[in-house]
């Protein structure tokens, strides 16, 4: 999937309003729905063979190579502590730029490129405001979206694994 392609067609459909907005990419994990700000997403790709890192975090897959680069994958099911399944060939890997660190993310399916204004945008219950991935959600129709936080997708125990990987 084309995001550059497809985001530059959002991006220059005329905005309905005129108070701030921003582009999310939504994807789908089992049947939940979450988004990634566009601005972190530089493209989605279909899964490739990660090959498996000794002594990796639970939520860190392994890493694949990439337009000359290794790059790390994470599980998001794992990372939010759900059990992960075993990468099949549909599933979608999100590459990721967070801060100077660029990583694969495995999502179930690639939704859609939406905007969102900063009323639609509401901040988290206080009840579940200590989630570390959790930036806002957004409800749309009868579907809640989770935002998440791009730069704490990294356990912060493991951005010197990443680092290394990624240099």
């Amino acid at each position: 999937m084309d995001l550059a392609a497809l985001s530059m067609q959002k991006m220059t459909e005329p905005s309905q309003s005129k108070d701030k907005s921003r582009h999310y990419v939504v994807f789908r994990i089992d049947q939940q729905r979450y988004a990634l700000p566009l601005d972190h997403v530089t493209r989605a790709v279909r899964m490739v063979a990660v090959t498996p890192i000794p002594d990796a975090p639970n939520s860190m897959l392994g890493i694949i190579a990439m337009a000359g680069q290794m790059l790390p994958v994470i599980d998001l099911r794992r990372l939010f502590g759900q059990a992960g399944n075993h990468p099949e060939l549909q599933d979608v890997l999100l590459i990721v730029q967070i801060q100077d660190q660029t990583v694969a993310v495995i999502v179930d399916e690639v939704l859609n490129i939406l905007e969102f204004s900063a009323k639609q945008i509401q901040s988290p219950p206080a009840a579940v405001a200590q989630s570390r991935f959790l930036s806002a959600a957004v409800q749309q129709e009868d579907t809640l979206i989770l935002v998440l936080d791009a730069s704490r997708l990294l356990p912060s125990n493991n951005v010197e694994m990443v680092n290394g990987l990624t240099r």
